[in-house]
């Protein structure tokens, strides 16, 4: 499909390659960007042909794309690129391929959506097939997917009411640029991306992240291997904890230590640049901190770890008493809350939770998640369920119950994406 310059889509993405080719120099020093700017301005080009480019834009959409390529093999597997933006999805990218032994599958920053960028790029990796985790709709990574022949699928497609209202209002400058495919979690999401792409085939396919979930006779991680010296503690998990809530989670822990004199807080910052900056708010709040990287033990002084390591999260969960899932007590619509629940924790959120809309109205009435309006709610919340007599087992039994029909959303999406890969029958580029 050829897009005219002089279209109203055209001249959009032409003014659009502008404002990109004025904002690049400034991404220099910015603090997510400047990692891997290389690659992102394809000065240092890591981009492989592959029969497939899958754009992963951080560390939940790499999970998905690890269960995708996990599908994918055997003798005549496509070979993969796998995009992404920021460093936790790079990283949890380069731990599981690398646990998986993929050899067919390759990683790298996302190329800037300047269309000039990603013209060049698509030139590059000529793959027949673009494949989009969750919704990621980059006008400029689009449009030269259409001038390249390239057919793109939205997997695991989700988009929430208010999305729906920013992208409605450039639906006619989006029509050009339609999926030919269209995985949906959920009805309701489907209805509203069938708004937004009315000629695209959309289905309604399991949210692979229910595939994440390993079954309820998996071990649990070694108790308390990541808090040493701390066993006689009850550990506070606060997961994922962003920046525009951190004042409001600070009030929690002052909350949780008056209600707990055992309490032991372990916070994981939801972007690791925020460590240094939360650390110096810690402090001023009467909260100091130790960054678990410099505790070798923690003692009986201790009472709140900042976690600086990466890939830690997941194994955690199944060594605290409770936790706290963040990106609720703002309005950013939550983090992942199906964690703590495959280790037997019951989550504790704030209000807001709309990015898990698709599950978490179904967890709440089952008793598997608890929303508190305020802090002083929440820390009463974490007690209590640090001290329940109900087992851990009990929980996880509970909860692989109420999944059990809706896995399978990995095996169904690559069926999808089989089809479409062998529909192709593009001449390769010269």
């Amino acid at each position: 499909m050829t897009l005219s310059l002089f279209s109203g889509t055209g001249l959009a993405l032409s003014a659009y390659n502008l404002l990109w080719k004025a904002a690049v120099p400034l991404t220099r020093n910015h603090k997510r960007l400047k990692e891997g700017h290389g690659q992102r301005t394809l000065r240092e080009n890591k981009l492989t042909p592959s029969d497939i480019w899958i754009h992963a834009a951080s560390a939940g959409e790499a999970y998905i794309a690890a269960e995708l390529v996990a599908m994918l093999t055997g003798p005549d597997a496509p070979s993969i690129l796998i995009s992404t933006h920021t460093r936790q999805g790079m990283e949890v990218l380069e731990q599981r391929l690398a646990a998986m032994g993929s050899t067919q599958v390759t990683t790298c920053y996302a190329p800037f959506d300047a269309p000039s960028l990603m013209n060049q790029a698509f030139h590059q990796v000529n793959p027949s097939l673009l494949v989009l985790v969750e919704l990621e709709l980059w006008p400029g990574m689009l449009a030269a997917a259409k001038k390249n022949g390239t057919p793109i699928a939205v997997i695991n497609g989700r988009l929430t009411p208010s999305s729906f209202k920013g992208y409605a209002r450039a639906r006619k400058l989006l029509a050009p640029l339609a999926p030919e495919f269209i995985s949906a979690i959920s009805t309701a999401d489907a209805h509203r991306l069938a708004c937004l792409f009315p000629e695209t085939p959309i289905e309604v396919i399991p949210n692979i992240k229910f595939d994440r979930i390993p079954p309820p006779d998996t071990p649990l991680d070694t108790p308390r291997a990541l808090f040493p010296g701390a066993e006689t503690r009850t550990i506070y998990l606060l997961a994922s904890v962003r920046e525009e809530e951190e004042n409001t989670v600070m009030a929690m822990c002052h909350a949780l230590l008056k209600k707990d004199e055992k309490a032991l807080i372990a916070w994981f910052p939801r972007h690791m640049e925020r460590v240094e900056p939360l650390c110096q708010n810690l402090v001023q709040d009467g909260l100091p901190p130790i960054k678990r990287s410099q505790c070798k033990s923690i003692n009986a002084n201790q009472s709140l770890l900042v976690w600086d390591r990466f890939g830690e999260l997941g194994s955690a969960f199944s060594q605290v008493d409770a936790a706290f899932v963040g990106g609720s007590f703002a309005p950013l619509g939550g983090q992942n809350m199906l964690e703590p629940l495959a280790s037997g924790l019951i989550p504790v959120m704030g209000p807001s939770y709309s990015n898990f809309a698709w599950v978490g109205d179904d967890l709440k009435d089952a008793g598997l998640l608890r929303i508190c309006a305020t802090p002083d709610e929440a820390a009463n919340q974490l007690v209590r369920i640090a001290h329940e007599p109900a087992t851990r087992n009990d929980r996880r039994l509970q909860f692989q119950k109420l999944i059990e029909t809706r896995r399978g959303g990995t095996k169904a999406t690559c069926r999808h994406l089989t089809r479409l890969l062998g529909t192709q029958d593009r001449p390769a580029q010269k």
